[in-house]
């Protein structure tokens, strides 16, 4: 299997990945070279192919452009890891035969005091700037020129290939904090790995199950025609039921990464209720179980609603609406049901971001049973994790219901303490 690099940064930096990635004869790189940070937004725009991964020289052009990234791709940087700077220390060293003050900029100054340390070199006099909220070089150049020209430093090592061309211009002295040829490959095998795992999820097995209730002629062309965009082959063994198998990948797209599902919008006129469940599994049989189970969710929720299961046992839904809850079934399926309803409780609640409740809110909201959220409050408060704060103020007749306050703090270790028996 081949992969597509585009690979992002200055030229120097640019050209030394491309003589690395030369030893991957499955990777096709393409260059995409700037003269200055500020330009590499503009230089992916111009870009109209999509590529695989996209390999940047540093951090600064990656944190400066990650929302232009398209879905489904990968993209990194090379990561500071130490090799480079000593590299960098050594060539300042072998210019001068001493130590002179220097001025650094992309390298945390524990890490800069750290090497000094080790060197036994403590008493050497250097100034860092920290590059948090980094948006151009323009003021990083001032910051270096203007203790350079104060008297303050002697020499500045920098990590932006823009500022040290800069500074060489102006005669400053300046050397490059350059990656290593051995961290460049370490990078490119970490984006390898990564690339390969997402194309695997991609293309694992996706199972949509719908139930139309009642079942009616003018759906099933509604299934077929969402079916055609997933390119996906269809069942139907049971009036109003259909089953549909494609992949994860295509579900990610024609959803826009489960946002989205019209198909579960009625048309003027049209009566019934669609529910859909996705499951997702390494093999179909597994997907095809979570699907099953999905959909069993979503016909517990009122009106037309999607609810999905992956290969790991989280359950989200109801899809595409404000209220879509994140939870697992793994301990459900060790049989300890109060965990998941423990869970499904800490994502609601995190959801509506409140701890102040009542049952029935609870009842609403996590689609139960009034009864059930009763038990369920009575369980927290045994645990100390509730506690009743005061009464709702009723409109209507009835005895006004208790307030409760929920420990989120403890309520989320309990729900870890259960996740680690």
């Amino acid at each position: 299997m081949n992969f597509t690099f585009a690979v992002i940064g200055p030229k120097l930096l640019v050209d030394d990945i491309c003589e690395v990635l030369e030893e991957f004869s499955y990777i096709e790189p393409t260059k995409l070279i700037y003269d200055s940070e500020k330009n590499v937004r503009d230089l992916l725009q111009e870009s109209m192919e999509v590529y695989d991964v996209y390999f940047f020289s540093g951090d600064v052009p990656f944190l400066l452009s990650q929302d232009l990234i398209p879905p489904h791709s990968c993209s990194l940087f090379i990561p500071f890891e130490g090799t480079e700077l000593y590299k960098a220390i050594i060539q300042i060293y072998r210019h001068y035969h001493f130590f002179p003050i220097i001025s650094f900029d992309g390298i945390p100054a524990k890490h800069l005091q750290e090497f000094f340390d080790e060197i036994d070199a403590s008493n050497v006099k250097w100034y860092s700037k920290n590059m948090d909220g980094f948006q151009n070089s323009e003021e990083l150049i001032e910051h270096h020129m203007k203790l350079w020209q104060e008297g303050v430093i002697q020499v500045v090592a920098t990590s932006i290939y823009s500022v040290y061309q800069r500074l060489k211009n102006s005669h400053v002295p300046v050397f490059f904090i350059k990656s290593t040829k051995q961290l460049i490959r370490d990078t490119v095998n970490k984006s390898l790995w990564m690339v390969k795992e997402q194309k695997k999820q991609l293309a694992q097995i996706t199972v949509l199950q719908f139930k139309i209730q009642p079942a009616i002629d003018g759906q099933h062309k509604k299934i077929t025609d969402f079916s055609k965009r997933l390119f996906a082959s269809t069942t139907s063994d049971e009036e109003g039921e259909y089953t549909l198998y494609t992949t994860r990948g295509l579900v990610e797209k024609v959803t826009k990464d489960f946002t989205s599902f019209p198909i579960l919008k009625n048309s003027s006129g049209e009566q019934g209720t669609i529910n859909l469940g996705i499951g997702m599994g390494e093999t179909v049989e597994r997907a095809l179980y979570n699907a099953n189970r999905a959909v069993e969710f979503a016909v517990r929720n009122p009106g037309n609603s999607a609810y999905l299961i992956d290969d790991q046992m989280k359950v989200l839904g109801p899809l595409g609406t404000r209220n879509t809850l994140n939870y697992s079934l793994i301990d459900e399926e060790r049989g300890d049901y109060a965990s998941t309803t423990m869970r499904k409780l800490f994502s609601w609640l995190q959801l509506i971001q409140k701890n102040e409740v009542t049952t029935r809110e609870i009842s609403v909201g996590m689609n139960t049973g009034e009864r059930n959220a009763a038990r369920m409050v009575q369980k927290l408060k045994e645990k100390g994790i509730a506690e009743v704060i005061g009464s709702e103020s009723m409109s209507q007749r009835g005895r006004p219901r208790p307030i409760y306050r929920i420990d989120l703090h403890r309520l989320s270790q309990e729900v870890k303490v259960r996740n680690n028996l």
